[in-house]
């Protein structure tokens, strides 16, 4: 399912897209799952919600 707008009452979590989990063989190119949460964050803050990126240690 398409995501297709953005409840005003929403926040973007994006856990773990850091150099030692980016490194890591994925199922997906990891390339296009950074892109996507690039656009994904860029959507988010154009429209003054919130956007949390998750490091862990």
């Amino acid at each position: 399912m398409a995501l297709t707008t953005l409840d005003p009452n929403t926040a973007l979590v994006v856990v773990d897209l850091q150099k030692g989990i980016v490194g890591l063989p994925v199922s997906h190119p990891i390339g296009e799952v950074i892109e996507r949460a690039r656009t994904l964050a860029d959507a988010f803050r154009e429209r003054g919600l919130p956007v949390v990126l998750v490091n862990v240690l």
